[in-house]
Order: structure tokens, then sequence, then C-alpha cells
């Protein structure tokens, strides 16, 4: 397993999660609803950058 690390850009400050994944594309998924229930909730614009990845056991 892999823990992707993702950088929100909100308008009130960055925030940074991890997601632990088997694949990019499985974890850019889960980010990608992360980023929709916040823009829903706050009605801001939030971008969102891949920052890195970490490999775990």
């Amino acid at each position: 397993m892999k823990e992707y690390i993702f950088l929100l850009e909100e308008p009130v400050g960055n925030k940074e999660i991890k997601i632990i994944a088997s694949g990019m594309t499985e974890a850019f998924k889960k980010a990608k609803q992360f980023r929709k229930n916040i823009v829903q909730d706050t009605k801001l614009k939030v971008n969102m950058i891949l920052k890195g990845v970490r490999y775990t056991d």
C-alpha cells in the first residue's frame, strides 16, 4: 500500500490530507470526493495538488 499526500489550497488556508490506497487512480478518486465535499460545504474554490507518495508496508 502507498500513502498519497494531497495539498488542498483553500482561500482560508492550506490543508494536507493523506490517503492510503493501492494505486494512484484509487487515491485520486478518494481525494476528489473529499475535495467535492469541502466545496459543497463551504461554497469556496479549492485547488488540489499531489504533494507526494509515501511507501508503506
